[in-house]
């Protein structure tokens, strides 16, 4: 029997700097993202953006500033997310899974010559679906954002469904959740 396996994935930002994000991660030692996003303009790029969604084992300021990082090749930064699973105490595969599907997302809706990272279509024979919640930096909820934004580009709810008798995955999702005025 197959398990459906769902994540909610708490993102903060937008950072705009690799050293906000260091200051984020100190302030908030209880808060341990596994995840990251960004966007920005390579040197020479006048019309278009590169995109990149990575996984960080040990905090997200060390590994964008791992020396090779994909980061280096933008010289300007327009948004940095950083997320945790907050549902689940992640394990790897975990993290692989939602690495994966957000990445195929993002290429979905940007084209796989913007991305920075290589796709991978390996997709786990099983479901997933995932919750992105989006906080500003301070942890307060974003109601509304920029369209601009990866937030305002990364539906709230994505689901990744495998269909074994055919050997089909299918990811889709829906673009933003509906603030209800309930109180």
């Amino acid at each position: 029997m197959r398990l459906d396996k769902t994540y909610t994935i708490r993102w903060y930002g937008p950072f705009s700097t690799t050293e906000s994000i260091r200051e984020f991660e100190q302030e908030h030692e209880d808060i341990k993202c596994q995840l990251y996003m960004f966007h920005g303009m390579k040197k020479h790029a006048k019309l278009y953006e590169s995109y990149y969604c990575g996984q960080a084992k040990k905090g997200v300021y060390n590994r964008l500033t791992n020396k090779g990082h994909h980061i280096e090749e933008l010289t300007q930064i327009n948004g940095i997310w950083i997320g945790c699973l907050s549902n689940v105490e992640p394990i790897s595969s975990d993290i692989n899974y939602v690495e994966n599907i957000i990445t195929a997302q993002l290429t979905d809706i940007y084209g796989e010559k913007y991305m920075l990272n290589k796709i991978n279509t390996n997709f786990p024979k099983h479901n997933i679906y995932i919750l992105n919640l989006w906080h500003k930096i301070n942890g307060e909820r974003w109601q509304k954002y920029s369209s601009y934004s990866l937030a305002g580009e990364m539906p709230d709810v994505l689901g990744h469904e495998y269909q074994s008798d055919i050997d089909v995955h299918f990811i889709y999702g829906t673009q933003k959740l509906k603030w209800l005025n309930i109180k």
